[in-house]
Parts: C-alpha cells; structure tokens; sequence
C-alpha cells in the first residue's frame, strides 16, 4: 500500500508536470532536483546519509537571472546511532520543503545559499531516546554550474538539524546536529 502510494507520488511529480516542458530554449519555470548528501554529528558519533528528491518552482526570471526557487520534495534517510557495538541503522521517510536564494552568473557558475525544513518519520526512536516522528533543517551554501541551460550541477556545504522540538519533554528531545556536504543534479 505504501509503496504504490510513494511511487505514484514520484511518478506524479515527474512525469504529471511534463506538457509545461515545452520551449527547450528557455529557462524553464518548473524543474527538479535530486540531491545526495553526508552529514555527521559534531557532538557525539552520529552519521546520516540522506537522498532526496524535490520538485522545484524556479521564480522570479529577469533577462535570464533566477532570483530563486522553492520546492517541495521526499527523502529517505539512512541514519546511524551511536548507541550499541556496532552503530544502529534507523531508516527514515521525510517530506520536505526548501528555498534557495541564487547570486547572478558568471559565465557558467553561481553560488546559492539553500534552507530545508522537513518532518521526518523514522523506522524507531532516532536518536534511541527520542521519538519515531521528528523536524528537521538543513542550512547551508553552494556552488552550481550550468552543462546546459536547464541542467546544473551542485554541491554544497550544509548543517542537518532533527529533533522533535520538546514535544514530550526535554528529556525525550535528544537532538543531533551535524554538518556535511551535499551533492547533486538539476534538471
């Protein structure tokens, strides 16, 4: 059920926002973003390993220059605890949205600075004594370069924030804060 659930979702937002692809030579209004990240904890030994993918809304164009773009999107999470000999992989589902704020070009490049906020459903309690159902944030900056005009590659440097906000007390409110790098391509 879930499953065929997740890929219709995929499925809608890849392929159900096609017939606005139909001028190759411009800046195309609508895109998306696939996105590989590493992140580890600065404060104790945790690790997360994130894909994600996001459907993205490019907006305001002025003369060929993107101020920005919004989107929304799904992760998975692949996260480790340091709890326990060896560490403990949770897996984890999260929805997302993001902005990311662009300087002009030069030539091909351009650096960004890029914020996430997600609500992530976790496999157990990650971290051990926190909850299944956790927030998240990434804060970070990057480089962009542009193969062609509507494909682009990134990377960028960010700091992952989850926890779940002292919903049941700060006691059961273990959040991880880690820093990492983030790779990526957009179409």
């Amino acid at each position: 059920m879930w499953k065929k659930l997740i890929c219709g979702i995929i499925l809608f937002l890849t392929i159900g926002f096609s017939p606005l692809y139909s001028q190759e030579s411009k800046l195309l209004d609508f895109g998306h973003r696939v996105t590989i990240g590493n992140y580890n904890s600065y404060t104790n030994n945790m690790g997360v390993i994130e894909a994600s993918y996001d459907f993205i809304w490019n907006f305001p164009t002025f003369k060929n220059y993107q101020l920005m773009d919004i989107g929304i999107g799904l992760s998975g999470l692949f996260v480790f605890d340091d709890k326990g000999n060896p560490r403990t992989p949770v897996m984890g589902l999260g929805v997302n949205g993001n902005m990311r704020i662009y300087t002009p070009a030069i030539r091909k490049s351009r650096l960004f600075l890029d914020g996430i906020m997600s609500l992530v459903l976790y496999s157990k309690n990650y971290p051990e004594n926190g909850t299944k159902l956790n927030g998240g944030w990434h804060l970070g900056g990057g480089f962009e370069y542009s193969l062609e005009k509507n494909t682009k590659l990134f990377a960028s440097i960010r700091w992952f924030h989850t926890s779940n906000n002292d919903v049941y007390g700060r006691d059961r409110n273990p959040s991880v804060n880690a820093l990492g790098i983030a790779i990526g391509i957009q179409l």
